[in-house]
């Protein structure tokens, strides 16, 4: 039995030290990731940057626009608020008669799927601020089942919500002719928690940028498509961690 003995002992520092080398594998000596990430949404920006003593060219991705706007408990909440977590936005109106009701169930669904991930939320945007005051956005709130301080409804100033509806790259804007008064986009889009928009590229190989609210197949691949971004944030808060704890 004691011939024995080293091999256990080597078979056992063996056990101890393997979960520890592929967690700094992953963690920080990885660049890349084992898993296909999203890609970026909007316009990217070239900038010249330093490099071992030269300037060279780098490409930062679209980020949105800065915004404020008044949620549903009547405080504030702002896109800087927003950074650090992962969020779905989407452009509504509480009154719409026709796509609100549909991509909102939706958007319930994944708001219900992700409950245990606390750096998820969810962000609604009013086209009809006239109407949707913080009050009636509270009664929205708790007539379709959303989670307090997950999911804010945000109105404020028409041409501001307006305007961040351009910065998501969706449609918001009166119109006489439209049900309800309003015309607005049924598409849900993803952020990351830099503030940049996600997503994936589709079958035919283009970037796919927005999802269908009102389509239980376009919302499962958000849904997909949610997981991969948790992974990808996940990944770069441990090496972020990691890196801190070794300064």
């Amino acid at each position: 039995m004691n011939k024995n003995t080293p091999s256990k002992k080597a078979v056992l520092v063996v056990l101890l030290i393997l979960p520890s080398l592929f967690y700094l594998i992953f963690v920080y000596g990885a660049e890349g990731n084992f898993f296909k990430t999203l890609d970026y949404v909007g316009p990217k920006e070239i900038v010249q940057v330093e490099k071992d003593g030269q300037l060279v060219n780098d490409t930062i991705p679209y980020v949105i626009p800065d915004f404020e706007f008044t949620n549903q408990e009547d405080t504030t909440l702002s896109s800087d608020e927003m950074r650090g977590k992962v969020y779905v936005a989407n452009f509504f109106f509480s009154s719409c008669p026709t796509i609100c009701p549909a991509m909102n169930y939706n958007l319930k669904q994944v708001q219900d799927r992700f409950l245990g991930y606390e750096d998820i939320y969810f962000l609604s945007f009013t086209v009809d601020p006239e109407y949707d005051s913080p009050a009636v956005l509270k009664e929205y709130e708790e007539k379709i089942g959303a989670v307090n301080g997950r999911w804010f409804f945000l109105t404020g100033e028409k041409e501001a919500l307006y305007k961040t509806a351009r910065d998501f790259f969706v449609n918001a804007m009166e119109d006489s002719t439209a049900a309800g008064g309003f015309l607005h986009s049924e598409y849900l889009v993803i952020v990351d928690w830099e503030g940049r928009i996600r997503s994936r590229i589709d079958e035919q190989g283009n970037l796919k940028a927005v999802y269908n609210g009102t389509s239980p197949d376009e919302v499962n691949k958000l849904k997909d498509d949610v997981k991969v971004l948790i992974a990808e944030y996940e990944k770069h808060k441990s090496v972020t961690e990691y890196r801190e704890s070794k300064k």
